[in-house]
């Protein structure tokens, strides 16, 4: 069975903002990195993110662990979720920089990605994203900067 067929969303187009629940936050569990680390989003809105996942073999390194650009990965994916609802109208975002510690190492169970917005701004928003097991107990932690720029900027013409 393919993607959900959404009316509001054409292929390829980036997706668009809206709230636990709706349409496009669902429609972006089906791609690519997004689909590939096999993310599940519970709430988005312009201030919180928060998202939960299985581990699975494909998240592992070598030492049998949750591989550190997993937890980069979704740090910067959740924080640049609500970083674009949070964005004026006309504006896309573009993450600058990244910064995520791994704190406790994880081999299996179910994580869950809770990012808050500690800045939201006209042109720059400064975003906090935790990870947390099962048990409540700090997996992961990050803070991902971003920028807000013209949405067709960057794009070919």
């Amino acid at each position: 069975m393919g993607p959900p067929d959404y009316d509001e969303k054409q292929p390829n187009e980036p997706p668009r903002g809206g709230v636990a629940g709706s349409r496009p936050v669902l429609a972006m569990e089906q791609l690519g990195w997004i689909a590939q680390l096999g993310l599940e989003f519970i709430e988005a809105t312009p201030s919180v993110v928060v998202a939960q996942w299985s581990i699975e073999d494909r998240h592992l390194q070598p030492q049998g662990i949750v591989h550190g650009g997993v937890y980069a990965s979704v740090v910067e994916t959740c924080c640049s979720v609500g970083a674009l609802l949070a964005a004026p109208p006309g504006k896309a975002v573009v993450g600058v920089e990244n910064h995520t510690s791994f704190i406790r190492p994880v081999r299996q169970g179910r994580l869950r990605a809770r990012a808050v917005a500690l800045h939201a701004g006209r042109r720059a928003q400064l975003w906090e994203c935790n990870v947390t097991d099962d048990a409540e107990r700090l997996i992961a932690t990050g803070r991902v900067r971003l920028m807000c720029v013209d949405a067709d900027q960057g794009q070919e013409r």
